[in-house]
């Protein structure tokens, strides 16, 4: 929160500000791609092994940007 002593308080809250939306709007589009990735789920018939694999390398990888992206808001809030 700025304080009202001086100018410069406010410039960094408007940064911040900004700096949250921005990594607000790449975890939303990282969401997207979750949601995405769901309706685009492989079918599971002639391989089903490979298929499950597939499924569960994906999952760790959105899973690893998602808590990435986590980090980086956590961040940028001074929570960490």
């Amino acid at each position: 929160m700025a304080c009202r002593v001086c100018r410069c308080c406010y410039a960094f809250e408007s940064m911040t500000d900004r700096r949250l939306i921005l990594a607000l709007g790449r975890l939303e589009r990282a969401i997207a791609r979750v949601e995405a990735g769901i309706e685009a789920a492989p079918s599971f018939g002639h391989d089903e092994n490979e298929a499950l694999f597939r499924l569960a390398e994906r999952h760790r990888t959105l899973r690893e940007a998602t808590e990435s992206a986590i980090e980086r808001i956590d961040r940028l809030l001074g929570s960490h």
